[in-house]
Formats: structure tokens, sequence, C-alpha cells
């Protein structure tokens, strides 16, 4: 049994396919990095800069890392195709946490290689470490159609819609926060005001996509001046737009600011001649399920974050889905 080996011994070019594989899987799911991440990914590991540990390619082959981000991480499992895909990435993930330093009190890991039913065992067997929760995720996607078109309702009594390019990245960072303070999707960012900000950043930045600002909305309250809800939306490919985010003011929910937001990217989409449009939601996210569900949207693949505290929630390990 192979044990894994730090990546900053790796050949290069060892890195770069085990990455290729990566970014491969991603970009079926439509999550797929941009620009030159493998290069510079490959630079970062061999460096140290960006830790992580590999199996060998001949084994089937797999690979672990993660960034740090203040005293949270963001990390990554991926496996070759095998019979052993499970253990590998348990044995990958376990070293990978092992290794954590002191200073980090958390961790969110990603998973790629896997098939549905491999990856929720090695996710379940690494869930047994005090400290761990289990998210759930799923795509769902919606066609778009000429139905679309029709004139939208007025907007939501007391709003008025601005451009998001018109908001900063500072008060669309503090709505986010706001709106998923204490639940499931909180644990994906970090939790901080500054993880939210970079998170902003990513996203209008174009990191995930071209970033769409026909289709991405913010509504404002005017008097006094005050953000409540927005929609981020970007291109996923020349068919099929994905919307990155949907945040609404926790303290103006049920007015139908989601619902109206929604079926303006609606509109504005199909006239950009998108031809469907997907989104991301926890599982444990209930309320924004059924909404998805009554505006036509589709439940497609799942995809498990694996996140680990250092100091435990609970004094036993849990899961939440």
């Amino acid at each position: 049994m192979d044990v894994p080996r730090a990546a900053a011994e790796a050949r290069a070019a060892d890195l770069e396919e085990l990455l290729q594989m990566v970014r491969r899987d991603l970009l079926l799911r439509e999550e797929a990095p941009s620009g030159d991440w493998i290069e510079a990914s490959v630079r970062e590991l061999r460096s140290g800069e960006r830790p992580g540990w590999y199996l060998p390619l001949a084994g089937g082959g797999g690979i672990a890392f993660y960034r740090c981000r203040g005293s949270h991480a963001f990390g990554h499992v991926h496996v070759g195709p095998g019979v052993t895909g499970t253990d590998r990435a348990v044995r990958l993930a376990t070293t990978l946490l092992d290794a954590l330093p002191g200073t980090l009190a958390s961790v969110d890991l990603g998973f790629t290689g896997l098939a549905g039913d491999a990856e929720r065992e090695a996710v379940g067997r690494l869930a047994r470490r005090v400290g761990s929760t289990v998210i759930e995720r799923v795509s769902m996607e919606r066609p778009l159609s000429a139905a679309d078109a029709a004139p939208l309702p007025e907007l939501p009594k007391g709003t008025i819609g601005v451009p998001v390019q018109d908001v900063t990245v500072e008060a669309l960072a503090d709505l986010d926060l706001r709106a998923f303070r204490g639940t499931t999707d909180e644990l994906l960012l970090g939790g901080g005001a500054d993880d939210y900000r970079r998170s902003i950043e990513a996203l209008v930045g174009g990191q995930l996509g071209r970033f769409l600002d026909d289709a991405s909305l913010a509504l404002v309250e005017p008097d006094p001046a005050r953000l409540v809800a927005a929609l981020l939306t970007s291109e996923r490919n020349i068919r099929r737009a994905i919307f990155l985010d949907l945040m609404t003011d926790p303290e103006r929910r049920r007015r139908g600011l989601a619902r109206y937001l929604l079926r303006w990217g609606f509109r504005a989409l199909w006239a950009l001649g998108y031809q469907s449009v997907r989104l991301w939601v926890t599982l444990a996210n209930a309320p924004a399920r059924a909404l998805y569900d009554d505006l036509g949207f589709v439940a497609g693949p799942r995809a498990t974050i694996y996140r680990w505290d250092r100091v435990s929630r609970s004094a036993q390990p849990h899961t939440a889905a």
C-alpha cells in the first residue's frame, strides 16, 4: 500500500498530469478553475507554498492539497481510476488532515475522481473523526424559454434595481455574510468577513467563469440606502449560465426578493441567448430548494464537502445534509 508522498518531491510532469485530471472532472461539473491554474499550482506544490501530497500514477494516482485563508483552509482530494479509489482518497485526506498546522481552525475538502457511492463511503469513513461535518450539495438546472421574456411584476415594494458593478464589494460581502450566518452554507466560506470579501472578488472578477453584468442585479432600499438582495451570474459556456450567488437580507425575507431576482435573471439570460441556467444548493437549505423547485429547477448531480473543525461543535462526530 503506497503512502502519500509530499508533492514538493514530485516531478513537475506527474503533478501536471494529476492536476489535468482534477481540472477535467471539475469541468464536467462546470466548476473548473480558469487561466493558468495548472501551471501555477505545479509551481506552488513543488515549492511548498501550497501544501500537498500525491500517490504515483502507476497505482492509479491521486493528489490532495490545500490553501490557507487566515485560520481556515480549503482543499481538494482527487484520485485516478481504479478499484482502490476510495482507499486512496481516504489515505490522501487523512495525511492532509494529520499534517494541518495548529494555527488552522478548520478545513473544507472537495473530492473528484470518485463515483457517488464511493465518494460517500470515503467521506463517511473520514467523518468518524471528531469535529467532522459532511455537507451535501446538489446542482439544479432550469431550461430557459420564450416564456421567460414575459414582463416582470413590479419590483418588491420599497426597492430599486441597480447594477451589481455599482455596489461595493464590501457591501456585497456584508450582505452575503449576514444572509448565510448560522447556516450550513456558512461553513463553505469560512465564516469571516475577509472570506466573504475574497469570495465576492473572485466571483465578480471572473475566476469562476465570465461574469455577466447584464444578468446580475442588486436590490436596494433607497432612503436610507441599504442593500437588501443581490444575484450574481456568470457564463459556463455559450449555452448555459450559472447563478453563482443569491443573497437576501435576513431581516427582509418572505418579501419576494429572491423570487423576483431569479425571474429577472431568467429574463436577462434569455435575452442574452442562453438556453439554460444552473445553480448549486446545499441539501440542508430546504427553503431555497423549495423555491427553486417551484420555479422549475430540476435536481442533478451531487457533490460532497468534508469539513473538519479543530474545536468540534459537539462532543461526537456529526453530519449535516
